[in-house]
């Protein structure tokens, strides 16, 4: 969606208003020019018919021209004389209007009445030039008028939006943390100066928000934490006393390992989760070796049986965080176990490791935590798994590539391409 701009929308509003003023105005000013102009004719054009009609002699003729008035009186029955003003040649009875003869504008009445026909005409070209020049000069003034209102909507505009600029320079410069400073609420408008304030007091509830967090995560640190020590202790115990056989000491450091490798994916995911960075030492280690563990493990306790297959087309050494990325195999594999009953395809090669199922296929909010473009604090779904969404914060962590090369009806391909090989 494109964003509009205020400014512009504030520019565009006092421009638009401007020009419909303008216009109404030159528009209403031509018609009140234009009405003024036919009374002011009117008026004249009866006072001189009442004036000819009160001295002219009962059945006489009347013919008289002058530069800018010509006059006529044509009793009933009259043939048309030969002098007859060409401007008064061919009009209908009780006529008035404006006729244009050569480059010479005359105003023409012309009335019937039962003693004969009277015509009057008036040369008006000297007002239709000074008219033409009143409309020349209320054009060039609206255009000047239109040009100011362009430089006012703009210094306008710019006024207007440059608080609200400011509001949004200070709001993107404040630091998310425990302590975030407040924003000034000096501001001399009275909706900016609410903001602000509603702004500060919603920062004060975000602090309060992420101080409870932290606490419950650190209680949280704390009681996981207790049972793994506490197994840690039981099998060091078992250990000690030497009792078991062969088959039970396997066991034993089976558990042992998992206890161990719980305890790491604890302090990882607690860090992710406070998005502290983890300081953990890279180690070489093959990524091969670290997907064989993980099958190893997933067949037990998914009961996966012979469901999956590893393809090692190379080693692939990397030199990175060993446990992370155990996790992250670890739940790209299990998320894929979880959603199908077919084979599950591994291979690795030099390129990275691409796993391939035979499930439904990952929907485009799936698809969108997994590629780690998904808004957490806009959405209140279940993230389409939290596999997923840790998954995307590890690839994030890692500095690794993910990428679905894949994923319809018949399966889902998804291939891990690492930034840190040896």
């Amino acid at each position: 969606m494109k964003l509009k701009s205020i400014s512009r929308r504030v520019y565009r509003s006092i421009l638009i208003v401007s020009m419909v003023s303008m216009v109404a105005m030159f528009t209403a000013v031509l018609l009140v020019n234009e009405d003024l102009e036919h009374t002011m004719l009117d008026v004249e054009f009866a006072q001189e018919r009442d004036f000819i009609l009160k001295n002219l002699v009962n059945g006489q003729q009347l013919i008289w021209q002058t530069p800018h008035f010509s006059v006529a009186y044509l009793p009933r029955g009259t043939p048309v004389p030969p002098n007859l003003p060409s401007v008064f040649h061919g009009l209908p009875d009780n006529y008035s209007s404006e006729i244009e003869k050569g480059s010479e504008t005359y105003l023409v009445a012309a009335e019937s009445s039962d003693t004969g026909k009277l015509y009057i005409a008036k040369n008006i070209t000297h007002f239709e030039h000074r008219e033409s020049l009143f409309q020349a000069v209320l054009l060039v003034l609206t255009l000047v008028i239109l040009g100011i209102s362009l430089l006012l909507a703009i210094l306008s505009s710019r006024r207007i939006v440059r608080p609200l600029r400011m509001l949004s320079e200070q709001i993107s410069s404040i630091p998310v943390g425990q302590n975030m400073p407040r924003i000034q609420t000096d501001y001399p408008d009275a909706e900016l100066h609410l903001i602000a304030t509603i702004f500060n007091q919603f920062l004060g509830e975000l602090e309060s928000f992420v101080q409870r967090e932290q606490s419950l995560l650190s209680l949280a640190s704390h009681e996981l934490r207790t049972p793994i020590a506490v197994m840690s202790g039981a099998l060091d115990v078992l250990e000690v006393r030497n009792q078991l056989n062969t088959d039970d000491q396997a066991t034993l450091e089976r558990i042992r390992r998992s206890c161990n490798e719980m305890g790491d994916n604890v302090n990882i995911l607690l860090k992710l989760s406070r998005r502290e960075p983890v300081h953990q030492e890279a180690e070489m280690f093959s990524v091969s070796a670290v997907l064989e563990q993980a099958i190893e493990d997933l067949e037990v306790s998914h009961r996966a049986g012979n469901r999956m297959t590893l393809d090692i087309q190379n080693p692939m050494l990397v030199k990175s965080d060993q446990t992370m990325v155990r996790m992250l195999l670890r739940n790209l594999i299990q998320n894929a176990l979880q959603h199908t009953s077919g084979e599950i395809h591994i291979n690795v090669s030099s390129s990275g490791v691409e796993i391939r199922d035979q499930g439904t296929g990952l929907n485009p909010e799936q698809q969108t935590v997994l590629l780690g473009k998904h808004d957490v604090t806009a959405s209140r779904s279940t993230l389409g798994g939290f596999g997923l969404y840790i998954v995307s914060l590890m690839v994030e962590r890692l500095h690794w590539k993910l990428e679905i090369t894949e994923t319809t009806q018949g399966g889902t391909t998804i291939r891990l391409h690492t930034r840190h090989k040896a």
